[in-house]
Order: structure tokens, then C-alpha cells, then sequence
């Protein structure tokens, strides 16, 4: 009995010392206290999870051996709405790992996380895509974990002059970068530029890039808003893209989720019942959708709590990246009007959902004045003029119309105005393929009209089609947008499986790029042809108007632009027959066919023009250069480095982009101070700052070299490292530093073709090591600068010393004689 009593008094102390283990401290957090990290300094942080009713939590990582003890139990606010636990003794640049395990049992990553870790798909990612990725920490957890380091490496921004286009003039790229070339990496995409630029692509516009489930995504399955999702490269890369698009004059836009998230978000997991259903307590999510169409889990944007969070991701891609604007997926979505399965409920004016819009949108413009953001609304019209009417952009979806229009059917365009919408202002990015449409040029081979010899499917006629329907797209004053590859008449089928099979589960596959495309003639003359009407667009006033009318109802089809400076009349003969068109011309006198470079007098503003099918004209009253549309001669789009000297010498390269890469060498000496067992390393923004990568190699006279290969005329910054390890680095004085943002400096140079060497340092000096005593007279050693530097106070050791440069000379004695016979007092 004495036993029993002993064993049941022994359960209860243990239980009672799990309780006080489970007991958090109460205390509020420091004010100004963000959810997610808050970097204090390079050695402490405050990590806090908002996880109101949740009675304890623990802080698992790196930094206390993922442990679950009383030093890993995270504090809670006096409100019972927050963890948060501050956490010392850091190594600055190093990765630490992390995740929050709630109440004893649920696992979640950190959703402020900037960058994830994945069980389940990180394994699949190439190391060429993302190198330097931390380890998953296998056998600790089993879910998404998040990392932070308190040293981010700097990124050297060089876009402060870019000036965003004017959104009239916008010609939007929709990019897959998964899909759009071959790496599925955003270097894809900056050895594009070039083309883009060609092409007169005067924004870019990515589907979704923060992270998303598994790695082969469109993108529409979020989890981590504030993670690039890894597969695409590190974010490095993604910020290289942004400020090299800047230097071109192209702004990126990014597509962005706000409707739902996907079921590892751990806004989602903390609270779901289950059957994953998310709970009635869930602060950021309905418990079923609002709406007949939401993918995933629904948010309840009526919540403060879910404005709050939203306005930080919106604020953060556009501070922390650089970009210029958003387009917001399912933007129809952000309501809690309950419409159900009825989409014409769904479809209704909804003031609710009007006011939720224009909170975010005020809250981006006064942080970011002239941000664009573009609505993905496809809803009725009263409620998208108001949206436009107050400075939202719309998408104008229009693929039925145009589609039909270039295969030889009845289409009609007018509603791709916005003044045919009722807009004040051209806020309507009207577009005939977006990625969520069938390619015009594959229902034209399939299903386009004929009559007698003249057939739309025919090859060669298709894309003369596919000139004239993109005329009648890019002429409409307004912005406008072109999906990844329409402008080489991609023609494989958004349900194409790649096996030769179609199928709807096969919408979301992966699609193969098509660059051998510009080499077929016909593809690249209508490429030539959308490069033209896109730069006309931005160079010619008349593009832009407000003047202007649209009669393309019938088959045959005419535009009007009219201006000051300028006129422009567009026909085309959509029918499969010839047509009388008669153009209209405002008045009578020469005018010009642009892309055939003749002129002609008009002498009867009611003449018809006889015109064959698919022929069409663009004729303005000014003379312009006939623009270059032959497909026979290639596009100079096969850049590269022409320089033979170079690391990436590309003898087929037509023309130099100013990527050529040199060999620099790089040299250190340990002087007095014995190198660590790992020996020397270096890290810098030429290798993601990785202090492991890169050692140095050890001369016979001692010192250390390491060969950095970097792109001509940029700034390399780095730092010598005694070890391999963040917290072995060296302190680069500020005399021969760039400062690295976070109140340090880093050693740079600018890669120069003409010098690939460096002269050696000593480490954390910024010359040579040796004793200070080499200094010369009246100069002193600096330590922290690494220079001698003049001795001020020498003066006064001396008073013979009358010119105070620390030694009794000539100068002295001749201050002397000038002041022979000044009278003293």
C-alpha cells in the first residue's frame, strides 16, 4: 500500500511538473511587436505566433536543439492572443530553422516565414535551382518548417530612376515561369530580357510565386505568403529579375491569392477540426465558402485581423522586391456575402465587397503611390466600373469574340473598350488569352471557317489571321495583355497531356516551351508584327486617345483614333469571303499604310476599299519607317557574350547584352591570426552568402587565393571568413567597405575585364598585415580603419613642432622666420 501511495503521489508530481512546464509566463510583448521575426540585432530576435485560445506554445529550432522545455515554452500576452519568446546569442548570417509545436501536439511553420522548408518537395528541387538550401531536419518534424538568419545578405538595388508606364500604355506578359523555357527558373526569364524588350512587352506579369503545395504549379495553391516559393530560384534571383526588368523600362506585376489558401497554411491548421474542416474559431477563415468557385480554404476578409495581414503582404513584395503591382486572383471572391452555388447571386452588385477593395487599395497607394493593381473580377459590369472608375485596373476577358472573330465567324469586339463599358478612364486590360483560356491559334486549326479555296486552318493563313486579330486587340486605346507565347501563334492545347491525349485534368500540366518557333517564318512575321503595334502603342499619342470609335459587331471591322498630332484608321475583313469596307477616312488628303509602307491620296470620304478575307490595313496620316515583319530575316534575340576572353564566351551570341563573366582572383592574408581548422572561406553575393561553399586555397607563401567568377561591370560584395561558419567572419573596416544595409560593411570590388586580380588584404585590415609600426612621422595606426592616418595631437608633444606634423623640420623654422619681428604683447 506504502508503494502504491508512493507511485501515485510520484504521477502527481510529474503531473504537476508538466503543468508548470505547460504554464507560460504572462507578459506582453515589446511594443511594436510584429507577428513572425523581429530582428533586434544580428545576435537576438522576438519570434511570435498570434494564436488567440491556444493555451501553450512551444518554439523549436536551431538555436535550442529543438527542444521542449521550459526555455523553449513561448510567453503569452496578457490578452491570451500571442506567443512570443525573445532569443539570444545568434550568429549573425546563419540559418536558423524553426517551427511552433501548439499545445503539445500540432506542428506549424511560421506563416510570416520568408523562407520554408518542405518535407515532401524540397528533395525534388535541382541544386542549380536553388543552391545553398539549409536541410530539412529530418526525424525532428514532419511538416512545412520556416528559417530566418538575422544578417540577410544585401542586395544591391540600381532602380531608383525607373518610372513605372503609364498604365494606357501597358502591354502585360503573362508568364508561367515554369513553363515559359527550359531551367523553370527566373534566369530564364532575365536571359529573355532582351526579347521582351523587342517585343515591346512593357511589363511582365508572374503567376503566383510565393510559396505553393508541391513544385509543379500554376500557383494557385498557396501556403506561405511571404516565401518565393524555391523551385523558381532563391530570392536573390527573383530581385535580379525585378531590377534588371527596371533597367529595360519593364515593370513586373505579380499575381497574387488573397480569395483562399491551401491546407498546410498554418493559419489553416491551427484551427480545424477533424475532418479538416476549419473551425467556427478560426480567426482568418470561413469555415465553407462564400462562393460557388473557391479553390481551398475561404478568408474572411470582414476580419481586421485578415486586413491587417493582407496589408502586410501587399506592403512587403512591394518594399521588399521592388515590384510594381498585383493582380488580384478571384478578386470577386472578397466577400461574406453568402451567395452559394448561385452565380448570379454571386455576380450582384456588392457594396461589401466594393469597400473591402478599396481598403486595400488605399492602404497600397499611400505606401506605394501609383502601385498598379488589377482586378481578375469577371463579374457584372456596374460593379467593375466602379471598381475602375476608382483606380483599379480590370481584366477584360474577351476570348469568346475574338476568337470566333479569327477563325471567320460572327465576334463582336466592341466591348473590349472601356469607354463601350462606361469607364471615365481606360482601366480595362482587355485580352483575348489569358491562362486560363483555350490558344486561338489551335481552335483556328481545328474548327476555323473556309469557303471554297480560302481556309482558316490552313497553317500560313492562321497566323496572317492572328496578325489582324492582334491589330484589332493593341489599337484599341487602353492596356492590353498578351498570354506567354501567343505572340508566336502557340497552337498546343491548354488540355494537351503531352501523350497525345486531352483532357481537363490536364489544364494544370506542364506545356512545352516552343522557342524553335521563332525560326518557322510565319510565327516570327507575326511576332514582328505584335512587336510593331506594341511599340506603336507606346510611341504614337493617337494609341492612347480617348477620341476614338469602334464599329466591330460585323465581319468586316474598322477603328477610329483621332488626335491632334495624329489619325489612325484600322480595317480588316474578318469574313472568309472579300468584302466593300468602306474606311471612313476623317478627312481627305495622303495617307499612309503603315506596315506596307505605301501612300495614297483619298479624294471621296465614301469610297470602298475591295478587301480579300483576312486582309487588313493600318492607316495613319503621318509617315512612319516601314517596320521590318518579314519572317525570313531572324530577330537579333540570341544574345550573349561575344567577348572571347570570357568565362561564358557564346560564339553564337548575334549581339553582346552585357552578361560576359570573368575570372577575378581574390588574396588574403591571416597575418598573426591562425586560420581555423576549416580553414579560410569566403562568402558573398556572387555564391547566395553561404559561408560553407567556398574555401580558399592555400599558396606556398603562405597566404590564401579563391577565384570569383562574376558578371562584368557589377559590385561584388564578400567577406573573408576564418572558418566556415556565420560568427568567424571577419570585421571589414569602413575605409575599404560598402555598407551592407544592416550597420556593417562588406569587402566589394567591380568586376573590370581589365583587372582580375586583387591585391591581397589582411583579414578584417584593408591593407596589407604588418607592424603598425611602419607608420610614417605625425601619422598613427588605426585599427578599426586598417590605415595610418594623421596624429593630431602630435602637436602638442613637441612645441618646436609649430606645424604639428609630428616631427621638428624645415617648415617649422621658416614659420619662425615669417613671424621675425611681429611685436607681441
Amino acid at each position: 500500500m506504502r508503494t502504491l501511495s508512493l507511485i501515485i503521489a510520484f504521477t502527481f508530481l510529474c503531473f504537476d511538473f508538466n503543468a508548470k512546464a505547460q504554464t507560460p509566463i504572462v507578459a506582453d510583448p515589446p511594443s511594436g511587436t510584429l507577428d513572425g521575426v523581429n530582428i533586434l540585432s544580428g545576435t537576438s530576435v522576438i519570434i511570435q505566433l498570434r494564436s488567440p485560445s491556444k493555451q501553450y506554445v512551444y518554439l523549436k529550432g536551431d538555436f535550442n536543439s529543438f527542444s521542449e522545455s521550459a526555455n523553449s515554452l513561448m510567453k503569452i500576452s496578457t490578452d491570451g492572443n500571442t506567443h512570443w519568446l525573445q532569443i539570444n546569442n545568434l550568429n549573425p548570417g546563419t540559418y536558423y530553422r524553426y517551427f511552433f509545436l501548439v499545445e503539445g501536439v500540432l506542428e506549424i511553420g511560421d506563416p510570416y516565414s520568408e523562407l520554408i522548408l518542405d518535407p515532401w518537395n524540397d528533395g525534388y528541387i535541382p541544386q542549380v535551382n536553388f543552391p545553398g538550401m539549409p536541410q530539412y531536419p529530418t526525424g525532428v518534424v514532419s511538416v512545412p518548417i520556416s528559417t530566418f538568419r538575422t544578417d540577410n545578405p544585401y542586395f544591391l538595388w540600381t532602380d531608383y530612376n525607373f518610372q513605372k508606364p503609364s498604365q494606357d500604355e501597358l502591354v502585360i506578359y503573362e508568364c508561367l515561369v515554369r513553363d515559359f523555357d527550359s531551367g523553370s527558373v527566373y534566369q530564364d526569364l532575365i536571359d529573355r530580357l532582351d526579347y521582351f524588350e523587342y517585343m515591346g512587352f512593357n511589363a511582365i506579369e508572374l503567376m503566383p510565386v510565393s510559396e505553393f503545395e508541391g513544385n509543379s504549379s500554376w500557383g494557385y495553391n498557396p501556403n506561405f505568403r511571404f516565401a518565393p516559393d524555391k523551385y523558381y530560384g532563391p530570392k536573390s534571383k527573383l530581385k535580379e529579375f525585378v531590377n534588371r526588368c527596371h533597367a529595360k523600362g519593364i515593370a513586373v506585376i505579380l499575381d497574387v491569392v488573397p480569395n483562399h489558401s491551401f491546407g498546410t497554411d498554418p493559419l489553416v491548421r491551427l484551427y480545424q477540426d477533424e475532418n479538416g474542416i476549419v473551425s467556427e474559431d478560426n480567426p482568418w477563415f470561413n469555415s465553407y465558402a462564400m462562393h460557388p468557385f473557391s479553390p481551398g480554404y475561404d478568408f474572411n476578409h470582414e476580419d481586421g485581423w485578415v486586413r491587417e495581414y493582407w496589408k502586410r503582404v501587399f506592403d512587403f513584395w512591394l518594399s521588399e522586391y521592388h515590384i510594381d503591382g498585383y493582380r488580384v486572383d478571384l478578386s470577386k471572391g472578397i466577400t461574406q456575402v453568402n451567395s452559394g452555388s448561385n452565380v448570379n447571386l454571386w455576380n450582384q452588385y456588392d457594396q461589401s465587397r466594393i469597400d473591402i477593395l478599396f481598403d486595400y487599395y488605399s492602404d497600397i497607394q499611400s505606401n506605394h503611390p501609383g502601385t498598379y493593381v488589377i482586378l481578375e473580377h469577371l463579374g457584372n459590369n456596374d460593379e467593375e466600373k466602379s471598381l475602375a472608375d476608382g483606380g483599379f485596373m480590370i481584366w477584360g476577358k474577351m476570348t469568346y469574340d475574338f476568337s470566333q472573330s479569327s477563325m471567320g465567324y460572327s465576334g463582336d469586339l466592341n466591348y473590349s473598350s472601356w469607354q463601350n463599358r462606361g469607364y471615365s478612364y481606360p482601366n480595362l486590360i482587355t485580352y483575348m488569352e489569358s491562362h486560363d483560356e483555350e490558344r486561338l491559334a489551335y481552335d483556328l486549326q481545328f474548327y476555323g471557317n473556309s469557303s471554297g479555296e480560302y481556309d482558316t486552318k490552313e497553317f500560313s493563313t492562321s497566323m496572317d489571321r492572328l496578325k489582324m486579330t492582334n491589330a484589332f486587340l493593341l489599337t484599341i486605346p487602353g492596356p492590353k495583355m498578351i498570354w506567354q507565347w501567343s505572340e508566336l501563334g502557340y497552337d498546343v492545347s491548354i488540355f494537351d497531356c503531352g501523350d497525345g491525349t486531352f483532357s481537363e485534368d490536364c489544364k494544370l500540366s506542364e506545356k512545352p516551351d516552343r522557342w524553335t518557333d521563332l525560326e518557322v517564318p510565319e510565327r516570327l512575321s507575326l511576332a514582328k508584327t505584335i512587336s510593331a503595334l506594341a511599340h506603336l502603342k507606346q510611341e504614337q499619342s493617337v494609341f492612347t486617345t480617348y477620341d476614338y470609335n469602334l464599329d466591330c459587331s460585323g465581319t468586316g471591322k474598322i477603328i477610329h483614333l483621332y488626335s491632334p498630332e495624329q489619325n489612325a484608321v484600322l480595317i480588316g475583313n474578318f469574313d472568309v469571303v472579300p468584302l466593300d469596307i468602306t474606311p471612313g477616312f476623317p478627312y481627305i488628303g495622303t495617307w499612309y499604310d503603315y506596315f506596307s509602307g505605301l501612300s495614297f491620296s483619298v479624294n471621296d470620304l465614301a469610297t470602298s476599299f475591295y478587301v480579300e478575307p483576312g486582309e487588313w490595313h493600318l492607316y495613319l496620316d503621318t509617315p512612319l519607317p516601314t517596320p521590318d515583319t518579314n519572317g525570313n530575316f531572324p530577330i537579333l534575340t540570341s544574345s550573349g557574350c561575344m567577348d572571347p576572353n570570357a568565362e561564358n564566351f557564346d560564339p553564337v551570341a548575334e549581339f553582346d547584352n552585357g552578361t560576359c563573366q570573368y575570372i577575378t582572383t581574390l588574396h588574403l592574408d591571416m597575418g598573426e591570426l591562425d586560420p581555423a581548422l576549416a580553414g579560410p572561406h569566403i562568402a558573398g553575393s556572387f555564391q547566395n552568402w553561404v559561408p560553407s561553399s567556398t574555401p580558399m586555397t592555400l599558396e606556398s607563401d603562405g597566404t590564401y587565393s579563391v577565384e570569383v567568377i562574376a558578371v562584368v561591370g557589377t559590385q561584388v560584395d564578400y567577406k573573408f571568413i576564418n572558418g566556415d561558419a556565420w560568427g568567424e567572419e571577419e570585421t571589414v573596416p569602413p575605409a575599404c567597405g560598402a555598407n551592407n544595409g544592416l550597420g556593417g560593411y562588406n569587402r566589394f570590388f567591380i568586376v573590370d575585364p581589365t583587372i582580375l586580380e586583387v591585391p591581397i588584404h589582411c583579414f578584417s585590415l584593408c591593407n596589407v598585415c604588418g607592424d603598425p609600426g611602419f607608420c610614417g612621422p605625425g601619422t598613427y595606426w588605426d585599427q578599426d580603419s586598417g590605415l595610418c592616418l594623421p596624429d593630431d595631437t602630435l602637436g602638442g608633444i613637441c612645441p618646436e613642432d609649430l606645424d604639428g606634423d609630428g616631427i621638428v623640420a624645415v617648415g617649422d623654422l621658416l614659420l619662425i622666420l615669417s613671424a621675425f619681428g611681429t611685436l607681441c604683447n
